[in-house]
Formats: C-alpha cells, structure tokens, sequence
C-alpha cells in the first residue's frame, strides 16, 4: 500500500516518462524522412498559380512523399477532415491552428497593350469611370468585387460600373489579356500574362494589400515531417518580396 506521498511520486514519475516518450517521439517524426500523403487545401488560384508548379521539386526532394492538393473555394475544417495543412487568403482566424504568414495577396489593375493604345492609360482610380471594366464576382456569397487603392495613404474602394462579369479568378486575367476592357487580379495570377507582354500593369502606385496568404495546420501535426517539409517548400517558392509581385512592379506604367 503506498503512502499518499508515494502514491503522488508515482504520478509524476509516470507523468514525466509520458513527457519524455512524447518528446523521443516528436524528435523521431522531425528526422523521419517525409513518407505516405500529405493533404493539403488551398483556393483554386492559389493552388493553379503558387502550389502545383511547386509540386515537383518537393516530390524530387522527398520521393516517398506524395501530396494530395484539393482545391476548393470551400471552408475546410482540417481537424473534421484529415486535412493537414491550408492556405488561406486572409487571417487565419482559428486560434488553435499553427498560421504561418507566407506573402501579400497583392491586387493590381491590368489591360491589354491594345486596349491601352485605343483608351489610355488610367492615372488615378477616377479614371476608370471613363473606362470599360471586367470584374469578378464571388460564387459564395454571389457578391460582386469592390476595388480597392490606397489613395494618399487611404483604402478607397471602387465599384466599377458596367463591367463584364465572370466568377473563375483564372479567367478574368485572360479575358482582359485578349483585349477586353480593364480589370483587376491577384498579382501570382496576372504575372505570367505580364511576362509574355500580354498584360499591362496600370495604377500600380496605387496597389492595396488587403491581405496576406497565410499556411495553417492543427498542432497535432506540428512534428509531422511531411508538414515540415512542405512548410519549407512554401517558405522557398514565398520570399519576400513575391516574384510575381517584383516582376508585375517592374512591368508597370
């Protein structure tokens, strides 16, 4: 019969060996080479235009590894789905997830060389009123996209008026690239356009980061190695500053 002094010694002995079989644990999953899938989520542009050019040099890197990329507009509860690791567009939000600040989600307005040369060039917000606009529209709620500059410092959001509508990220960027019109994207989608000469960087100066990507991934799989080294894939293809940013700023007028 133990004592209440050696009953509570017990209990923290054991206590202390389930710390440390956790923490030789967590040490071997760190070394362990990354193996078996990896379920990562992500809205569809971003996994087009950031993720899946990625895909082959984390697969070169570590070949027992596979990753398994669902795209969807789609909140996805990680927890509730066996989805290791999200990317978001914004803060993360829930407070018990790990949230790993990536890059900005930079929105910018394009036009096409021709449409310039026929129009103008815009050199302030107001300008677009006198000028033809494609604009994007959320497929949840069903929302229209307001605009938004920073205008001496301010946000200013602007509602373009008589503008094309379409609701896939992709295809706006494509649209105004064949000419129509102009409009706004996220700067990883219009890059390669702007690379190709296809698309005109315009009122950059004026260009408002109301967000920031952002990878997320429930504590429990903090020393999961393929989530490491997936983390680090993103931390490698999302330096700061963005490429895709970089090349759009140097392209604009």
């Amino acid at each position: 019969m133990l004592t209440p002094e050696g009953r509570n010694l017990l209990e923290r002995t054991q206590r202390l060996l389930r710390e440390a079989e956790g923490i030789e644990q967590g040490v071997a999953a760190a070394r362990a080479e990354p193996a078996g899938t990896l379920k990562v989520t992500a809205p569809l542009p971003v996994g087009v235009n950031i993720l899946a050019p990625a895909l082959p040099a984390f697969c070169r890197q570590h070949p027992k590894g596979t990753v398994e990329l669902r795209l969807s507009e789609r909140y996805v509860d990680l927890r509730e789905e066996g989805v290791y690791v999200a990317i978001r567009v914004g803060e993360p939000g829930d407070t018990r997830l790990i949230a790993r600040r990536l890059v900005p989600h930079q929105i910018c307005s394009f036009a096409s060389p021709g449409y310039l040369r026929e129009r103008g060039v815009p050199q302030h917000p107001n300008d677009l009123l006198r000028h033809d606009c494609v604009n994007f529209r959320y497929q949840s709620p069903g929302q229209e996209a307001i605009w938004p500059f920073d205008v001496g410092g301010k946000l200013v959001e602007f509602a373009p008026p008589l503008a094309s509508i379409i609701d896939v990220s992709n295809s706006i960027a494509a649209t105004f690239a064949a000419g129509a019109r102009i409009g706004t994207s996220t700067t990883y989608i219009a890059a390669p356009h702007v690379r190709r000469r296809e698309l005109v960087p315009v009122l950059h100066e004026f260009a408002y980061d109301r967000f920031h990507l952002h990878a997320v991934w429930p504590e429990r799989r903090r020393s999961n190695s393929a989530v490491k080294a997936f983390i680090g894939i993103l931390q490698d293809i999302c330096p700061s500053p963005a490429p895709w940013d970089v090349l759009v700023r140097d392209h604009a007028i």
